[in-house]
């Protein structure tokens, strides 16, 4: 889990009750520690798509597949620029056409 001080706890608040999905700048790797570890039964029904890079050849396939069963996705080890194919994810820029919803 994460350390217990003040600004970890703050931190851990501001990722589960935020309107948008959180980027994390983590160099410890406890933030993504924490995350596997809360997420892990949700993980594991992911068939090895919830947990990914930038660089994967597979990137949309998984982030469809994520979104489509609502389970989480981490992507590791990002460096200084994002794909732009996850702005709209990041936005939570989702509409609703009758029943489903799509990502604008």
């Amino acid at each position: 889990g994460l350390p217990s001080d003040d600004l970890s706890i703050q931190n851990a608040i501001m990722v589960t009750r935020s309107s948008r999905y959180p980027l994390m700048i983590d160099p410890q790797g406890q933030a993504n520690a924490w995350v596997k570890t809360r997420e892990r039964e949700r993980i594991s029904q992911g068939l090895n798509n919830c947990i990914t890079t930038l660089a994967n050849n597979r990137l949309k396939d998984q982030l469809e597949f994520c979104l489509g069963e609502g389970l989480p996705f981490l992507i590791e080890n990002v460096e200084n620029e994002m794909d732009p194919l996850l702005d709209p994810v990041l936005d939570k820029a989702i509409i609703r056409k009758g029943k489903s919803m799509y990502i604008n």
